[in-house]
């Protein structure tokens, strides 16, 4: 059973103090942090390994930061956390060089690497729109320029799996915007091999699964967070499942609590044979930056004994 971990990391309190002492001086160590991290995710049995995003304050950063047509200007609160993001201010049509994921990720592992890129209607939602009008043309062209990233990524990297994270669509009108969310898909892994995993966290996925389970999509499955709901519920859920991937969020980024290896496997089995078969991935409920650096370390060990089989 493979398992890895997705979205930002706790920072060690070395980076926190640097960063605090010198924001733009950090990077470096951010990034020799990040290495130090991912070696540690190899060394803990994970198969896939996933970015750290230390030198990413929120998922939309860089992206806002340096896209044509978006500049970042304010900040609110980032769901229901106790954390906040710069808001992209989308001012003109958005276009990609191609080059920002190039530039701000570390992992480089060829064939085992996780692509880590925001779901375009999320993006969307999460922006404050001041040229395109509606969300589905803004969603699309985020797609397009998202594509523009990962595709020269993917011949240098040979990625195993891109992580479409999609939060804002289990909140509010998330869920009822699920055709859009479609047709971005079809823009966003154009071309791509590597198989796209659209993760729903944050809330109980089960309203913006059904919605989105009837639509066909490039998607080749969905990442559910499973700490919301009774494992018997998202087990009736599942009956009927047609992607090929489905992956698991069984080991909860939101408290420390550390898991029972038998009982994330049992979970896994359990919701993977509901399923159908397809293949079961494990992974974290959602980033792990909420917990301390210490419990993040103990989580994804967790993870590591579940895919070596414990």
């Amino acid at each position: 059973m493979r398992a890895y971990t997705f979205g930002i990391y706790p920072r060690p309190l070395r980076l926190i103090a640097a960063t605090r002492r010198d924001p733009e001086g950090s990077r470096e160590l951010a990034r020799r942090e990040s290495t130090r991290i991912l070696a540690l995710q190899d060394r803990a049995g994970l198969p896939l390994l996933s970015d750290p995003l230390l030198e990413w304050d929120d998922m939309l950063r860089w992206f806002a930061a340096e896209w044509d047509g978006v500049e970042v200007n304010g900040i609110i609160r980032y769901f229901e956390h106790n954390a906040f993001y710069r808001v992209p201010v989308v001012k003109g049509k958005i276009r990609s060089s191609g080059e920002v994921l190039r530039r701000h990720l570390v992992v480089r592992e060829r064939g085992r690497s996780i692509l880590e890129i925001p779901e375009p209607v999320t993006f969307a939602l999460m922006s404050k729109d001041l040229h395109y009008g509606s969300i589905e043309p803004l969603a699309l062209d985020i797609a397009r320029a998202l594509n523009d990233e990962i595709c020269p990524l993917e011949k240098e990297l040979e990625p195993a799996l891109i992580v479409v994270k999609g939060p804002a669509l289990v909140h509010g009108n998330g869920p009822g915007m699920a055709e859009v969310v479609a047709r971005a898909a079809e823009d966003l892994l154009r071309s791509c091999r590597a198989p796209g995993v659209l993760h729903m966290y944050f809330k109980s996925p089960i309203e913006a699964y059904r919605a989105i389970k009837g639509i066909r999509s490039a998607y080749s499955g969905v990442g559910l967070d499973a700490t919301w709901d009774p494992i018997e519920k998202l087990s009736e859920e599942l009956k009927g499942y047609r992607m090929e991937k489905l992956s698991l969020g069984l080991v909860n980024s939101q408290n420390t609590k550390v898991e029972h290896i038998g009982d994330v496997m049992s979970s896994a089995e359990m919701l993977g044979k509901a399923a159908g078969g397809p293949e079961v991935l494990v992974t974290v409920s959602s980033d792990l930056e909420f917990i301390p650096y210490s419990f993040a370390v103990k989580k994804l060990r967790i993870l590591g004994r579940v895919a070596g089989g414990a």
